[in-house]
Protein backbone atom coordinates (compact mmCIF):
# COMPACT_ATOMS: atom_id res chain seq x y z
CA UNK A 1 0.00 0.00 0.00
CA UNK A 2 1.07 3.90 -0.80
CA UNK A 3 0.32 7.09 -0.36
CA UNK A 4 0.87 10.31 -2.15
CA UNK A 5 1.52 12.17 1.06
CA UNK A 6 4.07 14.91 0.90
CA UNK A 7 5.31 15.83 4.22
CA UNK A 8 7.61 18.90 2.43
CA UNK A 9 4.32 20.63 1.92
CA UNK A 10 2.57 22.84 4.68
CA UNK A 11 -0.51 21.86 3.61
CA UNK A 12 0.08 18.56 4.60
CA UNK A 13 1.03 19.07 8.02
CA UNK A 14 -2.53 21.38 8.08
CA UNK A 15 -4.91 19.04 7.12
CA UNK A 16 -2.96 16.12 9.18
CA UNK A 17 -3.43 18.38 12.52
CA UNK A 18 -6.51 19.12 11.28
CA UNK A 19 -7.94 15.45 11.15
CA UNK A 20 -6.30 14.94 14.51
CA UNK A 21 -7.80 17.74 16.29
CA UNK A 22 -11.36 16.22 14.57
CA UNK A 23 -10.56 12.57 15.86
CA UNK A 24 -9.97 14.65 19.52
CA UNK A 25 -13.63 16.55 19.01
CA UNK A 26 -15.26 13.47 18.31
CA UNK A 27 -13.88 11.56 21.39
CA UNK A 28 -14.44 14.47 23.26
CA UNK A 29 -17.92 15.05 22.45
CA UNK A 30 -18.68 11.26 22.76
CA UNK A 31 -17.13 10.55 25.85
CA UNK A 32 -19.23 13.77 28.18
CA UNK A 33 -22.45 12.79 26.64
CA UNK A 34 -23.67 11.91 30.23
CA UNK A 35 -27.20 10.85 28.60
CA UNK A 36 -25.46 8.01 26.31
CA UNK A 37 -25.53 4.64 27.83
CA UNK A 38 -21.81 3.13 27.75
CA UNK A 39 -23.01 0.45 24.64
CA UNK A 40 -24.48 3.51 22.74
CA UNK A 41 -21.09 5.28 23.16
CA UNK A 42 -19.11 2.18 21.57
CA UNK A 43 -21.83 2.39 18.88
CA UNK A 44 -21.60 6.24 18.72
CA UNK A 45 -17.16 6.12 18.73
CA UNK A 46 -17.48 3.45 16.04
CA UNK A 47 -19.44 5.38 13.86
CA UNK A 48 -17.38 8.52 14.41
CA UNK A 49 -14.20 6.44 14.26
CA UNK A 50 -15.25 5.30 10.78
CA UNK A 51 -15.70 8.42 9.51
CA UNK A 52 -12.51 9.51 10.68
CA UNK A 53 -10.94 6.42 8.75
CA UNK A 54 -12.54 7.47 5.42
CA UNK A 55 -11.71 10.73 5.83
CA UNK A 56 -8.31 9.97 6.19
CA UNK A 57 -8.19 7.29 4.00
CA UNK A 58 -9.65 10.11 1.09
CA UNK A 59 -6.84 12.29 2.06
CA UNK A 60 -3.64 9.31 1.98
CA UNK A 61 -5.66 8.58 -1.01
CA UNK A 62 -3.70 4.94 -0.84
CA UNK A 63 -3.13 3.48 -4.11
CA UNK A 64 -1.28 0.15 -4.62
CA UNK A 65 0.58 -1.81 -7.22
CA UNK A 66 -0.18 -4.26 -9.54
CA UNK A 67 1.05 -6.14 -12.54
CA UNK A 68 -0.74 -5.13 -15.79
CA UNK A 69 -0.95 -7.46 -18.74
CA UNK A 70 0.73 -6.66 -22.05
CA UNK A 71 -0.91 -4.38 -24.76
CA UNK A 72 -0.54 -4.12 -28.50
CA UNK A 73 -2.39 -2.05 -30.76
CA UNK A 74 -2.02 -1.21 -34.55
CA UNK A 75 -1.96 2.83 -34.62
CA UNK A 76 -3.28 3.34 -38.53
CA UNK A 77 -1.35 6.36 -40.04
CA UNK A 78 -3.92 9.02 -41.85
CA UNK A 79 -2.95 7.75 -45.11
CA UNK A 80 -3.72 3.85 -44.69
CA UNK A 81 -7.53 3.12 -45.97
CA UNK A 82 -9.84 1.62 -43.47
CA UNK A 83 -9.77 -1.94 -45.26
CA UNK A 84 -6.50 -2.14 -45.33
CA UNK A 85 -6.12 -1.68 -41.70
CA UNK A 86 -8.56 -3.73 -41.05
CA UNK A 87 -7.05 -6.78 -42.78
CA UNK A 88 -3.74 -6.09 -41.33
CA UNK A 89 -4.75 -6.16 -38.08
CA UNK A 90 -6.35 -9.63 -38.58
CA UNK A 91 -3.18 -10.64 -40.20
CA UNK A 92 -1.72 -9.82 -37.23
CA UNK A 93 -4.00 -10.92 -34.49
CA UNK A 94 -4.01 -7.15 -33.10
CA UNK A 95 -7.64 -6.76 -31.22
CA UNK A 96 -7.15 -2.88 -31.16
CA UNK A 97 -6.71 0.08 -33.96
CA UNK A 98 -6.92 3.32 -33.16
CA UNK A 99 -6.19 6.25 -35.53
CA UNK A 100 -3.33 8.75 -35.29
CA UNK A 101 -5.05 10.85 -33.03
CA UNK A 102 -7.11 9.29 -30.93
CA UNK A 103 -4.53 7.12 -29.42
CA UNK A 104 -4.52 8.85 -25.44
CA UNK A 105 -2.86 5.70 -23.77
CA UNK A 106 0.88 4.10 -22.90
CA UNK A 107 0.68 0.56 -24.34
CA UNK A 108 3.52 -2.03 -24.80
CA UNK A 109 4.33 -2.57 -28.13
CA UNK A 110 2.87 -0.38 -30.94
CA UNK A 111 2.57 -1.48 -34.43
CA UNK A 112 2.64 1.30 -37.02
CA UNK A 113 0.47 1.27 -40.32
CA UNK A 114 1.40 4.24 -42.90
CA UNK A 115 3.75 7.33 -42.59
CA UNK A 116 1.14 10.30 -42.09
CA UNK A 117 1.63 10.61 -38.54
CA UNK A 118 1.39 14.10 -36.12
CA UNK A 119 4.55 14.94 -34.89
CA UNK A 120 2.78 14.88 -31.19
CA UNK A 121 1.34 11.58 -31.63
CA UNK A 122 4.82 9.77 -32.76
CA UNK A 123 6.59 11.92 -29.43
CA UNK A 124 3.90 10.22 -27.42
CA UNK A 125 4.94 6.28 -28.07
CA UNK A 126 8.45 7.27 -27.06
CA UNK A 127 8.19 4.65 -24.23
CA UNK A 128 6.63 1.92 -26.14
CA UNK A 129 8.51 -0.85 -28.53
CA UNK A 130 7.47 -0.10 -32.27
CA UNK A 131 7.51 -1.66 -35.09
CA UNK A 132 6.43 -0.10 -38.76
CA UNK A 133 4.89 -1.45 -41.70
CA UNK A 134 4.69 1.14 -44.16
CA UNK A 135 1.75 1.83 -46.60
CA UNK A 136 2.85 1.92 -50.34
CA UNK A 137 -0.02 4.15 -51.88
CA UNK A 138 -0.23 2.56 -55.67
CA UNK A 139 1.36 4.71 -58.67
CA UNK A 140 3.09 6.86 -56.26
CA UNK A 141 7.08 6.86 -55.20
CA UNK A 142 8.06 4.40 -52.54
CA UNK A 143 11.61 5.79 -52.39
CA UNK A 144 14.01 7.77 -54.28
CA UNK A 145 17.80 8.79 -54.35
CA UNK A 146 19.76 11.03 -56.73
CA UNK A 147 23.36 12.87 -55.53
CA UNK A 148 22.62 15.99 -54.61
CA UNK A 149 26.10 17.22 -55.75
CA UNK A 150 27.58 16.45 -59.05
CA UNK A 151 30.50 17.24 -61.26
CA UNK A 152 29.90 18.70 -64.59
CA UNK A 153 29.50 16.10 -66.88
CA UNK A 154 29.39 13.09 -64.44
CA UNK A 155 26.25 10.71 -64.59
CA UNK A 156 23.61 11.41 -62.29
CA UNK A 157 21.68 8.75 -61.21
CA UNK A 158 18.22 8.10 -59.84
CA UNK A 159 16.89 4.88 -58.66
CA UNK A 160 13.68 4.80 -57.27
CA UNK A 161 10.76 2.27 -56.04
CA UNK A 162 7.56 2.24 -56.80
CA UNK A 163 4.06 -0.07 -57.08
CA UNK A 164 2.55 0.59 -60.64
CA UNK A 165 -1.12 -0.34 -61.50
CA UNK A 166 -0.16 -0.79 -64.90
CA UNK A 167 2.25 -0.80 -67.25
CA UNK A 168 3.52 3.10 -68.23
CA UNK A 169 6.41 4.74 -68.47
CA UNK A 170 8.86 6.95 -65.56
CA UNK A 171 10.31 9.81 -67.10
CA UNK A 172 12.92 12.40 -66.65
CA UNK A 173 12.84 15.42 -68.44
CA UNK A 174 15.22 18.48 -68.30
CA UNK A 175 12.70 21.30 -69.58
CA UNK A 176 10.76 20.15 -72.01
CA UNK A 177 13.15 17.47 -72.94
CA UNK A 178 12.64 13.99 -71.99
CA UNK A 179 16.43 12.73 -71.02
CA UNK A 180 15.58 8.73 -70.03
CA UNK A 181 12.79 7.38 -69.36
CA UNK A 182 12.01 3.60 -68.28
CA UNK A 183 8.56 1.33 -69.00
CA UNK A 184 7.23 -0.26 -65.81
CA UNK A 185 5.23 -3.34 -65.22
CA UNK A 186 2.19 -3.78 -62.63
CA UNK A 187 3.35 -4.57 -59.72
CA UNK A 188 6.57 -3.77 -57.50
CA UNK A 189 9.54 -1.29 -59.69
CA UNK A 190 12.66 -0.42 -58.89
CA UNK A 191 14.61 1.26 -61.68
CA UNK A 192 17.46 3.70 -61.99
CA UNK A 193 17.48 6.38 -64.63
CA UNK A 194 20.74 8.11 -65.41
CA UNK A 195 21.70 11.34 -67.51
CA UNK A 196 25.15 13.52 -67.55
CA UNK A 197 25.04 16.87 -65.88
CA UNK A 198 25.59 19.73 -67.72
CA UNK A 199 24.68 23.03 -66.81
CA UNK A 200 26.68 24.32 -64.15
CA UNK A 201 25.46 25.65 -60.49
CA UNK A 202 21.79 24.93 -59.26
CA UNK A 203 19.69 22.91 -61.63
CA UNK A 204 16.97 20.66 -61.73
CA UNK A 205 15.11 17.47 -63.93
CA UNK A 206 11.28 16.62 -63.05
CA UNK A 207 10.32 13.03 -63.08
CA UNK A 208 6.73 11.91 -64.11
CA UNK A 209 4.55 8.63 -64.00
CA UNK A 210 2.09 8.75 -67.23
CA UNK A 211 0.41 11.90 -67.12
CA UNK A 212 0.68 12.99 -63.25
CA UNK A 213 2.07 16.07 -62.21
CA UNK A 214 5.72 15.86 -61.90
CA UNK A 215 8.11 15.63 -58.81
CA UNK A 216 11.11 18.39 -59.37
CA UNK A 217 14.56 16.83 -58.35
CA UNK A 218 17.33 19.51 -57.30
CA UNK A 219 20.84 18.99 -57.48
CA UNK A 220 24.12 21.19 -57.64
CA UNK A 221 26.59 20.65 -60.53
CA UNK A 222 30.41 21.97 -59.51
CA UNK A 223 32.39 22.66 -62.35
CA UNK A 224 35.20 20.10 -63.08
CA UNK A 225 38.51 20.82 -62.11
CA UNK A 226 41.07 23.05 -65.13
CA UNK A 227 42.95 19.92 -67.26
CA UNK A 228 46.39 20.17 -69.37
CA UNK A 229 45.35 18.58 -72.45
CA UNK A 230 47.37 18.41 -76.02
CA UNK A 231 46.34 17.37 -78.86
CA UNK A 232 48.92 14.84 -81.04
CA UNK A 233 47.60 15.38 -84.56
CA UNK A 234 49.59 14.12 -88.05
CA UNK A 235 47.83 16.81 -89.38
CA UNK A 236 45.44 19.23 -88.44
CA UNK A 237 41.72 19.10 -89.34
CA UNK A 238 38.06 20.74 -88.58
CA UNK A 239 37.07 18.22 -85.88
CA UNK A 240 40.51 18.71 -83.38
CA UNK A 241 40.21 22.53 -84.24
CA UNK A 242 37.00 23.06 -83.26
CA UNK A 243 37.23 20.42 -80.05
CA UNK A 244 40.52 22.39 -79.11
CA UNK A 245 38.46 26.31 -79.35
CA UNK A 246 35.57 24.30 -77.06
CA UNK A 247 38.30 22.63 -74.24
CA UNK A 248 39.65 26.37 -73.91
CA UNK A 249 36.89 28.15 -73.74
CA UNK A 250 35.14 25.37 -71.20
CA UNK A 251 38.71 26.83 -69.38
CA UNK A 252 41.40 24.28 -69.51
CA UNK A 253 44.94 24.53 -70.55
CA UNK A 254 45.32 23.14 -74.87
CA UNK A 255 48.41 23.05 -76.40
CA UNK A 256 47.37 21.61 -79.96
CA UNK A 257 50.25 19.66 -81.91
CA UNK A 258 50.33 18.93 -85.49
CA UNK A 259 52.59 17.81 -88.54
CA UNK A 260 52.59 20.31 -91.48
CA UNK A 261 55.16 18.34 -93.32
CA UNK A 262 58.34 16.56 -93.11
CA UNK A 263 60.42 17.69 -89.77
CA UNK A 264 57.65 20.41 -89.69
CA UNK A 265 55.16 21.17 -86.39
CA UNK A 266 53.35 23.47 -85.20
CA UNK A 267 52.49 24.24 -81.44
CA UNK A 268 49.05 26.06 -80.71
CA UNK A 269 48.98 26.63 -77.08
CA UNK A 270 45.42 28.09 -75.81
CA UNK A 271 45.17 29.41 -71.82
CA UNK A 272 48.60 29.20 -71.37
CA UNK A 273 49.45 28.60 -67.67
CA UNK A 274 48.32 25.19 -66.80
CA UNK A 275 50.62 22.06 -65.45
CA UNK A 276 53.46 20.72 -67.16
CA UNK A 277 52.54 17.65 -67.77
CA UNK A 278 49.47 16.94 -69.34
CA UNK A 279 46.25 15.43 -67.71
CA UNK A 280 44.63 14.35 -71.35
CA UNK A 281 45.86 13.54 -74.57
CA UNK A 282 43.83 13.50 -77.77
CA UNK A 283 45.02 11.41 -80.62
CA UNK A 284 44.61 9.40 -83.30
CA UNK A 285 45.38 5.71 -83.68
CA UNK A 286 48.27 5.55 -85.84
CA UNK A 287 50.29 7.93 -82.86
CA UNK A 288 49.37 4.73 -80.55
CA UNK A 289 52.62 3.53 -81.02
CA UNK A 290 54.74 7.19 -80.36
CA UNK A 291 56.44 6.90 -76.94
CA UNK A 292 54.99 9.61 -75.04
CA UNK A 293 51.30 7.90 -75.42
CA UNK A 294 52.90 4.86 -74.24
CA UNK A 295 54.46 6.64 -71.49
CA UNK A 296 51.30 9.03 -70.30
CA UNK A 297 49.35 5.40 -70.62
CA UNK A 298 51.73 4.02 -67.54
CA UNK A 299 52.06 7.16 -65.69
CA UNK A 300 48.45 6.85 -65.49
CA UNK A 301 47.39 9.65 -67.83
CA UNK A 302 44.10 9.63 -69.65
CA UNK A 303 44.41 9.27 -73.88
CA UNK A 304 41.28 9.81 -76.08
CA UNK A 305 41.82 8.32 -79.97
CA UNK A 306 39.75 10.24 -81.96
CA UNK A 307 38.82 10.30 -85.78
CA UNK A 308 39.03 6.39 -86.35
CA UNK A 309 38.67 5.21 -89.86
CA UNK A 310 38.83 1.53 -89.92
CA UNK A 311 37.46 0.82 -86.27
CA UNK A 312 38.20 -2.93 -86.16
CA UNK A 313 42.43 -1.94 -87.60
CA UNK A 314 42.48 0.96 -85.55
CA UNK A 315 41.65 -0.65 -81.90
CA UNK A 316 43.78 -3.92 -82.84
CA UNK A 317 47.16 -0.86 -83.10
CA UNK A 318 46.02 0.79 -79.73
CA UNK A 319 45.50 -2.63 -78.42
CA UNK A 320 49.08 -3.90 -79.34
CA UNK A 321 50.40 -0.59 -78.40
CA UNK A 322 49.04 0.79 -74.81
CA UNK A 323 48.04 -2.88 -73.65
CA UNK A 324 43.98 -2.08 -73.96
CA UNK A 325 41.21 -4.34 -74.89
CA UNK A 326 39.07 -3.11 -77.50
CA UNK A 327 36.95 -5.29 -79.97
CA UNK A 328 34.65 -3.58 -81.89
CA UNK A 329 31.84 -5.45 -84.19
CA UNK A 330 30.56 -4.20 -87.13
CA UNK A 331 26.55 -3.59 -87.25
CA UNK A 332 25.49 -2.51 -90.88
CA UNK A 333 27.20 -2.18 -94.21
CA UNK A 334 26.14 1.75 -93.96
CA UNK A 335 28.69 3.72 -94.51
CA UNK A 336 27.72 5.85 -90.98
CA UNK A 337 24.85 5.35 -88.74
CA UNK A 338 22.79 7.76 -86.77
CA UNK A 339 23.07 8.93 -83.19
CA UNK A 340 20.99 11.75 -82.31
CA UNK A 341 19.81 14.40 -84.90
CA UNK A 342 22.81 16.26 -86.79
CA UNK A 343 25.21 13.31 -85.40
CA UNK A 344 26.67 10.07 -86.94
CA UNK A 345 28.94 7.45 -85.65
CA UNK A 346 30.82 4.73 -87.83
CA UNK A 347 28.43 1.56 -88.45
CA UNK A 348 30.32 -0.43 -85.36
CA UNK A 349 29.88 -1.44 -81.68
CA UNK A 350 32.24 -2.43 -78.99
CA UNK A 351 32.09 -5.58 -77.10
CA UNK A 352 31.29 -5.59 -73.77
CA UNK A 353 34.07 -5.96 -71.45
CA UNK A 354 34.58 -5.77 -67.56
CA UNK A 355 37.20 -2.71 -67.13
CA UNK A 356 35.09 -0.56 -70.01
CA UNK A 357 32.60 1.35 -69.36
CA UNK A 358 30.31 3.13 -72.09
CA UNK A 359 29.79 6.82 -72.20
CA UNK A 360 25.99 6.95 -71.71
CA UNK A 361 24.56 7.95 -75.20
CA UNK A 362 27.30 8.06 -77.07
CA UNK A 363 29.20 5.63 -78.94
CA UNK A 364 32.44 6.14 -76.66
CA UNK A 365 34.32 3.51 -74.60
CA UNK A 366 36.65 4.00 -72.05
CA UNK A 367 39.18 1.72 -70.23
CA UNK A 368 40.42 1.69 -66.51
CA UNK A 369 43.74 0.49 -66.21
CA UNK A 370 46.97 2.06 -65.01
CA UNK A 371 45.52 4.63 -67.09
CA UNK A 372 42.33 5.46 -68.85
CA UNK A 373 42.28 5.27 -72.67
CA UNK A 374 39.12 6.27 -74.54
CA UNK A 375 38.28 5.22 -78.21
CA UNK A 376 35.26 7.00 -79.82
CA UNK A 377 33.31 5.70 -83.00
CA UNK A 378 31.91 9.27 -83.74
CA UNK A 379 32.08 11.03 -87.08
CA UNK A 380 32.49 14.61 -87.02
CA UNK A 381 30.78 16.03 -84.23
CA UNK A 382 31.97 20.14 -85.44
CA UNK A 383 28.88 20.46 -87.80
CA UNK A 384 26.84 20.96 -84.59
CA UNK A 385 28.80 23.52 -83.32
CA UNK A 386 28.81 25.00 -86.49
CA UNK A 387 25.01 25.02 -87.47
CA UNK A 388 25.01 26.61 -84.08
CA UNK A 389 23.65 23.59 -81.63
CA UNK A 390 26.30 24.48 -79.58
CA UNK A 391 23.95 22.20 -76.66
CA UNK A 392 24.12 19.11 -77.90
CA UNK A 393 28.06 19.54 -78.89
CA UNK A 394 28.55 20.83 -75.07
CA UNK A 395 26.15 17.63 -73.72
CA UNK A 396 28.43 14.90 -76.05
CA UNK A 397 32.29 16.56 -74.88
CA UNK A 398 31.46 17.01 -71.18
CA UNK A 399 29.87 13.52 -71.04
CA UNK A 400 33.27 12.26 -72.57
CA UNK A 401 35.45 14.80 -70.62
CA UNK A 402 34.05 13.64 -67.28
CA UNK A 403 34.47 10.05 -68.49
CA UNK A 404 38.57 10.78 -69.17
CA UNK A 405 38.87 13.14 -66.08
CA UNK A 406 40.54 11.97 -63.18
CA UNK A 407 39.06 11.77 -60.16
CA UNK A 408 38.49 15.01 -57.61
CA UNK A 409 40.71 15.20 -54.72
CA UNK A 410 38.80 17.09 -53.16
CA UNK A 411 34.98 16.52 -52.96
CA UNK A 412 31.23 16.79 -51.42
CA UNK A 413 29.06 14.37 -51.44
CA UNK A 414 25.57 13.97 -50.22
CA UNK A 415 22.50 12.02 -50.84
CA UNK A 416 18.76 13.52 -51.71
CA UNK A 417 16.22 14.50 -51.16
CA UNK A 418 17.53 16.40 -47.90
CA UNK A 419 14.87 17.24 -45.76
CA UNK A 420 14.70 20.56 -43.49
CA UNK A 421 15.21 19.41 -39.76
CA UNK A 422 16.33 16.18 -40.61
CA UNK A 423 20.11 14.67 -40.24
CA UNK A 424 21.79 14.42 -43.29
CA UNK A 425 25.22 12.41 -43.63
CA UNK A 426 27.91 14.41 -45.88
CA UNK A 427 30.95 13.00 -46.67
CA UNK A 428 34.43 14.58 -48.01
CA UNK A 429 37.06 13.13 -49.78
CA UNK A 430 40.42 14.66 -49.72
CA UNK A 431 43.75 13.29 -49.64
CA UNK A 432 45.75 12.19 -46.41
CA UNK A 433 47.05 13.52 -43.97
CA UNK A 434 44.83 17.31 -44.76
CA UNK A 435 41.41 16.13 -43.96
CA UNK A 436 39.13 19.00 -42.63
CA UNK A 437 38.23 19.31 -39.52
CA UNK A 438 34.82 21.77 -40.28
CA UNK A 439 32.66 22.06 -43.57
CA UNK A 440 30.83 25.61 -43.55
CA UNK A 441 27.27 25.27 -44.30
CA UNK A 442 25.25 28.55 -44.43
CA UNK A 443 25.56 29.98 -41.18
CA UNK A 444 26.34 26.99 -39.15
CA UNK A 445 29.64 24.54 -38.62
CA UNK A 446 29.30 20.97 -39.03
CA UNK A 447 32.20 18.75 -37.03
CA UNK A 448 33.56 16.07 -39.61
CA UNK A 449 35.05 12.83 -38.07
CA UNK A 450 36.93 10.00 -39.59
CA UNK A 451 35.20 7.87 -41.82
CA UNK A 452 35.13 4.14 -40.77
CA UNK A 453 34.66 2.93 -44.08
CA UNK A 454 37.02 4.78 -46.07
CA UNK A 455 40.18 6.29 -44.75
CA UNK A 456 40.78 9.07 -47.48
CA UNK A 457 36.87 10.46 -46.19
CA UNK A 458 35.07 12.65 -42.98
CA UNK A 459 31.80 12.47 -42.37
CA UNK A 460 29.49 14.89 -40.68
CA UNK A 461 26.12 15.28 -40.22
CA UNK A 462 24.02 18.42 -40.82
CA UNK A 463 21.31 19.34 -40.01
CA UNK A 464 18.95 21.80 -41.82
CA UNK A 465 16.87 24.28 -40.06
CA UNK A 466 15.02 26.13 -43.54
CA UNK A 467 14.27 24.77 -46.96
CA UNK A 468 15.23 26.24 -50.29
CA UNK A 469 19.00 26.11 -51.23
CA UNK A 470 21.53 26.08 -48.70
CA UNK A 471 25.04 27.42 -49.20
CA UNK A 472 28.31 25.33 -48.93
CA UNK A 473 31.86 26.35 -48.27
CA UNK A 474 30.26 29.58 -50.03
CA UNK A 475 30.91 27.97 -53.81
CA UNK A 476 28.86 24.90 -53.55
CA UNK A 477 24.50 24.40 -52.47
CA UNK A 478 22.77 21.82 -51.28
CA UNK A 479 18.77 22.12 -52.23
CA UNK A 480 16.33 21.23 -49.01
CA UNK A 481 13.20 20.01 -49.46
CA UNK A 482 10.52 20.96 -46.46
CA UNK A 483 8.48 18.20 -44.46
CA UNK A 484 5.93 19.00 -46.04
CA UNK A 485 2.47 17.36 -44.60
CA UNK A 486 1.23 16.78 -48.11
CA UNK A 487 3.92 15.07 -49.30
CA UNK A 488 4.49 10.96 -48.83
CA UNK A 489 8.17 10.59 -49.25
CA UNK A 490 9.14 13.63 -46.53
CA UNK A 491 6.64 11.72 -44.24
CA UNK A 492 8.19 8.76 -44.74
CA UNK A 493 11.64 9.99 -44.11
CA UNK A 494 10.16 11.55 -41.02
CA UNK A 495 8.98 8.42 -39.57
CA UNK A 496 11.97 6.11 -40.68
CA UNK A 497 14.02 8.73 -38.49
CA UNK A 498 12.29 8.72 -36.16
CA UNK A 499 12.42 5.08 -35.88
CA UNK A 500 15.52 4.78 -36.43
CA UNK A 501 16.64 7.34 -33.08
CA UNK A 502 13.70 5.30 -31.33
CA UNK A 503 15.83 2.24 -32.02
CA UNK A 504 18.91 3.64 -31.11
CA UNK A 505 17.94 5.24 -27.37
CA UNK A 506 15.52 2.30 -26.23
CA UNK A 507 17.21 -0.51 -24.43
CA UNK A 508 15.90 -3.58 -22.24
CA UNK A 509 16.16 -1.58 -19.04
CA UNK A 510 13.61 1.46 -21.17
CA UNK A 511 11.18 -1.07 -21.96
CA UNK A 512 7.63 0.13 -20.24
CA UNK A 513 7.41 -0.58 -17.15
CA UNK A 514 4.72 -3.60 -16.63
CA UNK A 515 3.52 -2.36 -13.37
CA UNK A 516 1.02 -0.41 -12.86
CA UNK A 517 -1.59 1.47 -9.64
CA UNK A 518 -4.61 1.23 -8.25
CA UNK A 519 -6.95 2.66 -6.30
CA UNK A 520 -10.46 3.36 -4.60
CA UNK A 521 -12.43 5.18 -7.55
CA UNK A 522 -13.82 8.68 -5.92
CA UNK A 523 -17.48 7.50 -6.40
CA UNK A 524 -16.74 4.65 -3.93
CA UNK A 525 -15.28 7.04 -1.35
CA UNK A 526 -18.48 9.39 -1.99
CA UNK A 527 -21.00 6.46 -1.42
CA UNK A 528 -19.03 5.26 1.57
CA UNK A 529 -18.76 8.87 3.32
CA UNK A 530 -22.44 9.68 2.47
CA UNK A 531 -23.43 5.77 3.87
CA UNK A 532 -21.37 6.54 7.00
CA UNK A 533 -22.65 10.22 7.95
CA UNK A 534 -26.63 8.50 7.04
CA UNK A 535 -25.62 6.31 9.83
CA UNK A 536 -24.64 9.11 12.00
CA UNK A 537 -27.79 10.55 11.66
CA UNK A 538 -30.00 8.03 12.09
CA UNK A 539 -28.33 6.34 14.95
CA UNK A 540 -29.94 9.20 17.82
CA UNK A 541 -33.72 8.81 15.99
CA UNK A 542 -33.26 4.43 16.03
CA UNK A 543 -32.13 4.81 20.02
CA UNK A 544 -29.77 1.99 20.06
CA UNK A 545 -28.58 0.99 23.16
Amino acid sequence: MHTTLNWSTPLTWFLSAALFVLLLVQVWFVVRNQSLTPARKWVRLGLNGLLWLLLAGYFANIHWSIDRPATHVLLVGDDVPSAVARNLADSLHIRERFSSRKLNALYDSVTLVGQDFPTETLTDLSQSVLQWVPYNQPDQLRTIRWKGLVRQGEMQRVTARIQSTQKQWLRLRFGRQTIDSVSLREGDNTVALQFPAFARGRSQVTIALGNTAPDTLHYFVRPTQPLTIQFLLNSPDFESKTLANWLGKQGHTVTVSATLSTNIRSNLRINKGGKQAPDLYITESVNASNATIRKAVADGKSVLFINLTNPEVDCRTVNQSVGSRFQVRKTTNEALIPVSSGLNALPYRFAESLNQRMVTGYPVAVQRGSGRVGVSLLSETFPLALSGDSVAYNRIWTAVLARLSPPDQNSIQADAPIFSRLPQEITITSPLPNHPTTLQIGSDTVQLTQSTLNEGAVTGRATFPESGWQSIQDSLALYVDSLRADNPLAKRAEVNQFILAHARHQSVDKLPDRLTTAQVPDWVWLLLLIGCFTALWVEPKLGVG
